[in-house]
């Protein structure tokens, strides 16, 4: 049962650099075809979504082996932690930091495919009998 729980921090820790990497990527192509600002932004987007999982998946799998009503709360409260903190942090790049939106948001969607990339990868290691 341990087995399962490493497994799935694993690919949360794939997920998060998949996305952290995306970051980079769009921070890349937004200091090469505008400016240094825009970059910050694409890369704070994709950031936000990064942290966002890693916090996620640090408070799914803190119960570690428990009963299913434990892990039902530990899902509900990962994902509202997680929404919280997009909220918080998209308004503080947007207000405080006055970071330009649609780099952003760029940013932020770009980092998505992370996400999906870690998914991908995690099945198709599945099927060929490695993990």
């Amino acid at each position: 049962m341990n087995e399962v729980f490493g497994v799935g921090k694993r690919l949360v820790m794939r997920v998060v650099l998949l996305q952290a990497g995306c970051a980079a990527t769009v921070a890349t192509m937004f200091w090469a075809f505008r400016d240094a600002m825009a970059a910050w932004a694409g890369l704070a987007g994709g950031l936000i979504v990064a942290i966002g999982s890693a916090v996620f998946g640090w408070r799914m799998f803190a119960p570690g082996i428990a009963p299913a009503a434990v892990l039902r709360r530990a899902l509900f409260a990962a994902e509202s932690l997680k929404w919280f903190w997009y909220v918080l942090a998209v308004w503080l790049a947007l207000t405080r930091f006055k970071l330009p939106p649609l780099p952003l948001m760029t940013g932020l969607v770009f980092a998505q495919f992370g996400y999906w990339f870690g998914l991908v990868g995690m099945k198709r290691g599945k099927s060929n009998g490695s993990v």
